[in-house]
């Protein structure tokens, strides 16, 4: 599982303290998810500033494409990431699947 951070273009490990992600129906780690270091926050607000002059740029229809992109491969992915997200909070698996996902 993917756990790195998305910060200005590249995944880069967390540099923090880790968060181990808990299983709420039977109480078992899922995964620990290293945080972002002060360092990797201040270099994400950095890059954000430096991508919104173009971003604020782009048309509506350019924002809703990208945004349609993305939700593309969500549901490619939605299988795997709805047994994720299961286990994450413990939902039944039908109903992240039929209800979260979509």
């Amino acid at each position: 599982m993917e756990t790195a951070n998305f910060i200005d273009g590249s995944f880069v490990p967390g540099g923090g303290d880790g968060i181990e992600l808990i299983n709420p129906r039977n109480g078992t780690g899922i995964v620990t998810v290293p945080s972002a270091s002060a360092e990797q926050i201040d270099a994400a607000v950095l890059a954000a500033r430096r991508a919104f002059p173009a971003w604020s740029q782009t048309t509506p229809s350019e924002r809703a494409t990208l945004l349609l992109q993305i939700a593309d491969r969500i549901e490619a992915d939605g299988d795997r990431l709805a047994g994720l997200e299961a286990l994450n909070c413990g939902k039944p698996l039908h109903c992240v699947r039929d209800d979260e996902i979509p």
